[in-house]
């Protein structure tokens, strides 16, 4: 049976499509039937006949393969919580001309040398309107890594936390017997954003290799994340921060808990006792560590 498409005019057969048919008109083809279309055009077929090797042989004809666009739920932060700019929703690494702006990180050896090439960081555009990069701070021993989004301004100072939310953290891990002084904090940026604003999507994956390798460096036990943001970024997941909560993740090998930042935390009763669940995992977790 043959069927026929009308393309600017002119009628095309099914037999003909078993021809080689030139890119644009093969295009226009499939848009006539509804069936849309991705190309490279530097990949576009030159207008030139097949040769048959034998007279046995049917050359068929070769497609231009659509380009297959998945995004699955570890590839993308969900844009209803988390600050994606219009122009920043693709998640990769940085490629070409951003990577030679790398610091070299791939074999330092301690945190201090990791924190110097941190600071010569220029991945992103934050480096531009940085006072300076805030690295992380804590032990570099540490069985406990709290991670969090980004700095904040306190007054005029650049730091992990404020002085209010700081000493909240160290109330709250007093009560599961951990000392403020053996946990090492970071942030998935380095430098603080400018306004106040939350750090976009591209911004947190240019420190991707910065928390890697404090990660490697420390060896930690078991990783907190605050925040709805923060915890979906680490853990590549479009879930909210209430299902992601009371769940081990990991990261790098290493087991992850969500829990809320303290700037949700402070002054609601029903979030405190949230953080608490959160917290008896913590340190039932850690207390299987050193059991093994």
């Amino acid at each position: 049976m043959t069927g026929t498409a009308h393309i600017n005019g002119n009628s095309v057969t099914s037999s003909d499509a078993l021809e080689v048919l030139p890119e644009d008109v093969r295009r226009e083809y499939l848009t006539a039937m509804g069936i849309q279309t991705w190309y490279d055009p530097s990949l576009e077929f030159q207008n030139t006949s097949l040769e048959v090797k034998n007279s046995n042989q049917i050359t068929s004809p070769v497609p231009v393969a659509p380009v297959s666009v998945e995004v699955s739920e570890v590839a993308v932060v969900n844009a209803t919580t988390s600050p994606i700019n219009q122009n920043q929703k693709t998640i990769e690494k940085p490629l070409g001309s951003q990577a030679s702006n790398a610091p070299h990180i791939a074999h330092t050896s301690s945190i201090d040398a990791l924190n110097v090439a941190i600071g010569e960081c220029q991945l992103c555009e934050l480096h531009a309107t940085r006072d300076h990069a805030i690295c992380g701070e804590g032990s570099a021993t540490a069985d406990l890594m709290i991670v969090t989004s980004a700095p904040v301004k306190d007054g005029a100072l650049d730091v992990l936390f404020s002085n209010a939310h700081k000493e909240f953290m160290q109330l709250v891990l007093q009560a599961i017997d951990v000392d403020f002084s053996s946990v090492y904090f970071t942030s998935l940026v380095k430098c603080q954003p400018p306004e106040q604003r939350a750090p976009f999507t591209s911004e947190m994956i240019c420190c991707d290799d910065h928390l890697s390798s404090q990660i490697k460096l420390i060896q930690p036990k078991v990783i907190m994340v605050l925040g709805e943001s923060a915890s979906q970024q680490l853990l590549l997941s479009q879930k909210s921060l209430t299902d992601l909560r009371l769940r081990r993740h990991h990261h790098l090998g290493v087991p992850v808990y969500a829990s809320y930042h303290p700037q949700d935390i402070i002054g609601s009763a029903q979030t405190k006792r949230k953080v608490w669940q959160d917290l008896l995992q913590i340190k039932n977790q850690l207390m299987q560590q050193v059991e093994t």
